[in-house]
């Protein structure tokens, strides 16, 4: 029987819920309700040039953008912003495989194992073979993990699909950490300061439910390998 909250939502008794892919429509609503206060305006004679961005690491990032992105990361305070870089990417799908080549280019032994605790983002298998790299390739349960220092883990927090707050579980003095924090965003679990991990990946389709423009996000410590990704 449908309860007072998923009839709210018009979801009825015969409804089926799709828990193989998410779709952020839910956000919809509060966007028509915002109506033209959020509506973004760009003129023909604008977005030019290849390079938007001349004094930064990533040349593609449209500098009004990355700068209302640090802004809202110091509003939830969900995220470090002081002395951090940022990229943009067509996705975090792009911008996972970005730094996964980034990471294992500067390794010596290849294919880097990578890795995510079960339960893990269905898709990471998917994701991390689908280029076909040499450089790296998906090995599985970071718990069942034998190797020793040729790995990078994949950290989801909160994690898909269970939501429970993640670190990582192979040892910090060895091998490489990409923090997943797509879904670290109020309207999904309390905030508990901002994340100041060294590579941090969100998305604005959990950020703002907009899928479709395919927007991945990368923030980064100073000095460590972005400009391998660009």
């Amino acid at each position: 029987m449908a309860s007072n909250y998923t009839a709210g939502f018009g979801i009825g008794q015969d409804s089926v819920i799709n828990l193989d892919h998410g779709d952020p429509t839910m956000f919809e609503p509060f966007w028509k309700e915002v109506g033209d206060n959020a509506t973004v305006k760009i003129s023909g004679w604008e977005k030019m040039s290849y390079t938007s961005c001349d004094d930064g690491i990533c040349w593609f990032l449209e500098p009004e953008f990355g700068n209302e992105v640090m802004r809202l990361h110091r509003i939830v305070n969900n995220a470090a912003t002081d002395g951090r870089y940022i990229i943009v990417g067509v996705g975090s799908t792009q911008m996972i495989h970005a730094t996964l080549h980034a990471l294992a280019s500067i390794e010596v032994r290849h294919p880097v194992n990578v890795v995510s605790a079960a339960p893990y983002y269905s898709m990471y298998p998917g994701i991390v073979d689908l280029m076909k790299s040499g450089l790296y390739h998906w090995a599985g349960d970071a718990a069942a993990f034998r190797g020793q220092d040729n790995f990078i883990e994949l950290v989801c927090s909160p994690n898909n699909p269970d939501g429970t707050i993640r670190h990582a579980i192979l040892g910090k003095e060895v091998g490489k950490r990409v923090h997943d924090m797509a879904y670290y965003w109020p309207q999904y679990t309390p905030m508990r300061g901002p994340a100041d991990q060294d590579i941090m990946l969100f998305t604005l389709s959990k950020a703002t439910g907009h899928a479709g423009t395919r927007i991945g996000l990368g923030r980064s410590a100073p000095n460590t390998f972005w400009h391998h990704c660009i």
